[in-house]
């Protein structure tokens, strides 16, 4: 297949997000597609009451992989531009304190850890203000909500912070876009899939969420290799009737696969697990790649 690019004037691809990735990964599988395709983001997602269980990386897991950037100078905090592309995808216990952050207590836990976020490499952090994400979200919308979203970018500006825009978080992302400024370091993502799967029936061509100079804006939902490319060209096409000039997609549910294990709890095997699946990722970066959105590395 002969790869088309689009026109020079189209929105250009930002990220090709994979989100979930975890203990059932080789680190240096991740490092070696980062290195080879620098468009592509590695997504772990962080929820301290889910730690180890599938789709959430234990620590020990993300300090490995850390360890292994830093051993080639690729992550540090002197270093504004990893090798890899990190993003952490916040959940639970650690957006409720992101999002009670005028209370000092809970200022003092997620600074610690947004710092540490840092430190390992991550450049982006979303926020998944959502109740099946675990998040207590019945005062999204408060003044003293909006203001501890605000005041933890502020605290971090060489992060950017991805707001997880659907129904659901409708009163924090109002509150938010109710400033006179927002930060330059605040995104926004339309997903109405919340991470479950469910494939999104049009994509939002409304200009409000195109916020930052950059004029990016990101979609999730559903994404898989079977409707990637299809997914990317309406995307583009969205971005660019949003008045946006760079665009990311997301993908979770759609690149995850049911595995028999070679070797069971008391060794009995043929156990099925829930793995992140590397092939499905790079099924759907070989599509863009013909796409002309990214490019494939020398050789190939």
């Amino acid at each position: 297949m002969t790869s088309t690019s689009p026109a020079s004037s189209s929105p250009k691809l930002a990220a090709l997000g994979f989100c979930g990735a975890d203990d059932s990964v080789n680190h240096r599988h991740l490092i070696l597609i980062g290195k080879s395709y620098p468009s592509v983001e590695w997504g772990i997602l962080f929820r301290p009451d889910k730690e180890g269980q599938p789709r959430y990386a234990t620590r020990q897991w993300v300090c490995r992989l850390a360890e292994l950037l830093a051993q080639r100078g690729e992550a540090t905090a002197a270093n504004a531009s990893p090798a890899i592309r990190l993003a952490a995808h916040l959940c639970g216990a650690h957006v409720n304190n992101l999002l009670s952050s005028t209370d000092t207590s809970c200022a003092n836990d997620i600074d610690t850890f947004l710092t540490e976020l840092y430190n390992w490499g991550f450049r982006r952090v979303q926020v998944n203000a959502t109740a099946v994400n675990g998040v207590h979200t019945e005062n999204l919308g408060e003044n003293a909500t909006i203001q501890s979203f605000l005041r933890t970018t502020a605290a971090h500006t060489k992060l950017e912070f991805i707001v997880q825009k659907n129904e659901e978080t409708l009163p924090l992302w109002n509150g938010l876009l109710a400033q006179e400024a927002l930060p330059e370091n605040i995104v926004f993502l339309h997903d109405e899939s919340k991470g479950t799967g469910k494939e999104a029936s049009a994509w939002s061509t409304d200009p409000q969420f195109v916020t930052s100079s950059r004029k990016i804006v990101g979609y999730a939902g559903g994404i898989k290799p079977a409707n990637v490319a299809k997914v990317a060209r309406d995307t583009m096409k969205a971005c660019e009737k949003s008045g946006g000039k760079e665009f990311w997609i997301d993908m979770e549910s759609g690149v995850r696969s049911k595995v028999i294990s070679a070797s069971g709890k008391g060794g009995g095997g043929g156990e099925e697990e829930d793995v992140f699946d590397l092939s499905k990722c790079y099924q759907c970066i070989d599509t863009i790649c013909e796409l002309g959105l990214i490019k494939q590395p020398s050789g190939l």
